[in-house]
């Protein structure tokens, strides 16, 4: 979930679809870099990569279409992109997202090791800090590089704003800039006041324990400041 970062059983999904013979697309923006990705396992038919979440550009992408799988094109043209999406290719961006995959796939489990550590770390440092604080899939599997926490008391915006030196977010930037809470969280069973409490924590290959600390220590005296 791009929100949470509970990861979703897509292969017991895709497998119950299959039995059907209904063909099953997976959003798998978040997934790629961060945990393996087995298209067979998943038992899925198309998988979205985006370049944003790897290091590529904005506005590049690449769909995975599982072979014999008939596809009709959204938009009709030229046949640039095999006949799929008309318009002149983006070449730069199309190098630039294989070789953020490329680079991706080396060492990536030694990789989401050493960033899933940090994402422990700062959770650590915020349940000390700050009492009644929630994890959001506590328990669960999770993406390395995702921590969403709860705050008691404060909403998400109030914590943000008094902790300047962190780049965080209350949600998804599909959702930026609404006052409702999160339609996940609700989704969920959370009550209005606990949803509005959130704040989603992500973590960069290129983050360090340094900065983990600080960040830590930032939110912790923002709530309290709140």
């Amino acid at each position: 979930n791009n929100e949470t970062g509970v990861l979703q059983p897509v292969g017991e999904l895709g497998a119950a679809a299959r039995a059907l013979g209904v063909p099953v697309h997976t959003d798998a923006a978040q997934a790629v870099g961060r945990v393996p990705i087995d298209v067979d396992a998943l038992a899925v038919d198309l998988v979205t990569v985006v370049g944003h979440k790897l290091g590529a550009p904005k506005g590049v992408g690449a769909l995975w279409v599982r072979p014999g799988l008939p596809l009709r094109p959204v938009l009709v043209g030229g046949g640039q992109e095999r006949g799929l999406r008309p318009g002149t290719e983006n070449v730069a961006s199309i190098v630039a997202l294989g070789v953020a995959c490329r680079i991706a796939r080396q060492d990536l489990v030694a990789r989401a090791s050493r960033v899933a550590a940090l994402r422990d770390r700062l959770e650590a440092i915020l349940r000390e800090g700050v009492p009644g604080l929630r994890v959001t899939g506590q328990g669960l599997p999770r993406l390395c590089n995702t921590l969403h926490v709860r705050f008691p008391a404060v909403t998400g915006p109030a914590v943000l704003a008094g902790a300047s030196g962190v780049a965080a977010s209350t949600g998804s930037a599909c959702h930026a800039g609404t006052t409702e809470p999160s339609g996940v969280l609700t989704a969920m069973g959370l009550d209005r006041a606990d949803a509005l409490g959130a704040v989603r924590l992500s973590i960069g290959p290129s983050t360090t324990a340094d900065e983990i600390e600080r960040a830590g220590r930032w939110l912790v005296e923002a709530w309290r400041a709140a």
